[in-house]
């Protein structure tokens, strides 16, 4: 019996993946309910408070919606704010 090492390179192959954006819904976020949906990562919390801060600056009538996930690993909190909200800001720091 042979014995065998496998030696697995760690970084892979890099290759290129093309990307859509979203189709927009509205021309702009005026009167429009956004949901900030912080994944309980270290500074979430403080960015989304900064994208909430100038979103109003641009646009007065904007209701922001503020929530927490509990855990980082589930999506707890973000099908309650996309049946609430007309956008969702979901965020992602550390």
């Amino acid at each position: 019996m042979e014995n065998i090492i496998e030696i697995v390179n760690p970084l892979g192959v890099p290759r290129k993946q093309m990307s859509k954006l979203a189709t927009r819904r509205y021309d702009s976020l005026a009167g429009r309910r956004i949901g900030l949906l912080d994944n309980n990562t270290p500074n979430a919390d403080k960015f989304l408070q900064l994208i909430g801060e100038r979103l109003q600056a641009r646009y007065a009538d904007i209701t922001l919606v503020p929530k927490r996930k509990m855990t980082r690993m589930e999506s707890d909190g973000l099908a309650q704010l996309a049946e609430t909200c007309d956008v969702v800001i979901n965020a992602f720091a550390d």
